[in-house]
């Protein structure tokens, strides 16, 4: 009884939903009519929501088929009433979708139809798609490997969502030219982390076998869930990866969204993820060497920290990867090449600081000597030590980089916007910290004065104590290299003035462009009004005037009206 109410319920609403669509098509259809200045603003909404209930239906449809789909998988027992739900939103979305479907179709035909509502949706729908076949592929291929049981929503949602997504790229294809590519770049940034993080994974689960005493590995076997895991989502995303980075975005225009992609999601993501477990390898080996490593066995010592050394792997190979893409530098010194200087300059700065910040709260208990550290001075010194010799030689190389083209070319680089950003973002953020870390040293001392007194205040001051050094001390550096090159950048040119003269004289009128320099328009005069041109008094008069757009009228002895005006 109940399935049979439900499919009632749904019957009208497809109607209901069936007469709102129709009556907005053809409200649209109706007003093609009329002038596009009062109509444009209106039809862009229109467009907007009629892709949106596009959208809307295609969830709906997409996952009710799939449930129905997931459905016949599983046993006769419990299934009736599983299924009202999936099979309520297949009756009322698949025909919904199928007529803003036919709709959609026979409008985006029309090159003035595919505007940003149909932009939005295409990207929409293709990252969605992509999306959710990208993780249903990840189980699914678990399940096939023996790791887990049937997935029958995944396998099923894997089956419905992939065709969306190939008919959806090919319509993307068909007008690429009117639709933006953002999909591509969002697919292979999702793609690129899907396949670090689980070849990471991977690679932590056979240099941890390696480390053990003497175990066999076997990568190939597949039963065993931890390697199938790693290997199955590892394969998913380069996959993924190869299809909309490798044969789709390397053959795009090198645009903003290109660059985007390559500086800030693989250079900068890589270069991040390399120098961290860079600095944590590193720390574990001097640990081992020079400090209190807690434990008298290497094996249980270094067996916590190969995710670090996968990280470095891994973070080596995407910026190795990305920085060859972006290609050798060749000819003038473009934006995108002061983008990675700037970036890698900044990564190497950020884990200076860490360093630094590290070093000056060892320093601070050196002097006073805590009752119960966590943490030997010598770990602190190795972790200082650590930070600073992985940061400060990235900074320094890149810095040194980018003051050598200062000094060749000082006016390109000091009006760069790059430069210029990057000089503001530290500054404002190092300032804020500063700030904010000051805040806190104040709070914890009046806590202490004014409260109980408990907890050890030297101890709760140690932090904010060294960002304030630290952070401020950078920022300082910055504000002051900023004002210095305040001084020497190019003043940038006036608009020469607009003079409107009202003349006979063609003659006058070159003598006054000579004189001023001015933007000199002639309006000849039909009238004669005994005019006495003299070029030196109207240029006298033109340069005493604090306005740049003027009308000179010439009168009898010499007389000049200078009147100002707006364009």
């Amino acid at each position: 009884m109940g399935i049979v109410f439900g499919i009632l319920v749904s019957f009208v609403q497809l109607l209901v939903l069936v007469g709102i669509v129709v009556f907005i098509v053809k409200a649209v259809a109706g007003r093609r009519g009329e002038q596009a200045a009062t109509d444009s603003a209106p039809v862009t909404l229109k467009r907007l929501f009629l892709f949106g209930s596009l959208y809307a239906s295609l969830h709906a449809a997409a996952w009710g088929v799939a449930g129905l789909v997931a459905l016949l998988a599983e046993g006769v027992d419990g299934r009736g009433e599983r299924a009202a739900v999936p099979l309520a939103m297949t009756i009322v979305a698949v025909p919904i979708l199928f007529f803003l479907g036919r709709w959609a179709l026979r409008a985006v035909s029309d090159q003035q139809e595919r505007g940003v509502a149909f932009a939005i949706y295409m990207n929409a729908a293709l990252v969605t798609a992509f999306a959710v076949a990208m993780v249903t592929s990840i189980m699914t291929g678990s399940w096939l490997v023996g790791e887990r049981g049937f997935p029958e929503m995944a396998l099923a949602s894997l089956l419905v969502w992939t065709p969306i997504w190939i008919g959806h790229w090919r319509l993307w294809r068909r007008y690429r030219r009117d639709v933006a590519n953002l999909h591509v770049y969002v697919g292979a940034t999702a793609g690129l982390g899907t396949m670090a993080g689980f070849g990471g994974a991977l690679l932590v689960e056979i240099f941890s076998r390696l480390l053990d005493s003497g175990t066999a590995l076997e990568v190939g076997r597949g039963t065993d869930p931890d390697l199938s895991t790693w290997i199955v989502g590892f394969a998913v995303g380069a996959a993924v990866f190869a299809w909309h980075w490798i044969l789709t975005g390397t053959r795009e225009e090198r645009d903003t969204l290109w660059h985007a992609y390559v500086v800030l999601i693989g250079v900068l993501g890589g270069l991040i993820t390399l120098v961290a477990g860079a600095g944590v390898t590193l720390f574990a080996v001097l640990q081992w060497w020079f400090g209190d490593p807690g434990t008298n066995s290497a094996v249980r010592h270094f067996e916590d920290f190969i995710p670090a050394l996968a990280a470095v792997i891994v973070g080596a190979a995407v910026w190795f990867y990305h920085r060859r893409v972006l290609g050798p530098v060749a000819g003038p010194r473009t934006e995108v090449q002061r983008v990675y200087d700037y970036v890698v300059a900044a990564v190497g700065l950020v884990t200076a600081v860490v360093g630094v910040v590290i070093l000056v709260i060892g320093f601070q208990e050196a002097v006073f000597p805590p009752e119960d550290s966590m943490t030997s001075e010598v770990d602190i010194l190795l972790g200082a030590l650590t930070t600073l010799a992985v940061g400060a030689p990235l900074w320094a190389q890149s810095w040194r980089r980018i003051n050598r083209f200062l000094r060749a070319h000082e006016t390109a680089e000091l009006i760069s916007p790059t430069r210029r950003s990057y000089l503001f973002g530290i500054i404002g953020i190092g300032g804020v910290v500063a700030a904010v870390s000051l805040i806190v040293l104040l709070v914890t001392i009046f806590n202490s004065v004014l409260g109980d007194g408990n907890g050890e205040l030297r101890n709760n001051i140690q932090v904010p104590v060294a960002m304030i050094v630290t952070v401020g001390a950078v920022a300082v550096y910055h504000l002051l290299l900023q004002r210095k090159e305040q001084k020497h950048l190019p003043v940038a040119p006036q608009r020469p003035k607009q003079v409107v003269l009202v003349t006979g004289s063609e003659t006058l009128a070159g003598e006054v462009r000579a004189l001023t320099g001015a933007g000199v328009t002639v309006l000849h005069r039909l009238d004669a009004n005994g005019e006495v041109g003299d070029a030196g008094s109207v240029a006298a008069a033109v340069a005493a005037s604090e306005f740049e757009d003027l009308l000179v009228v010439l009168g009898p002895e010499g007389a000049v009206q200078v009147i100002p005006y707006r364009r």
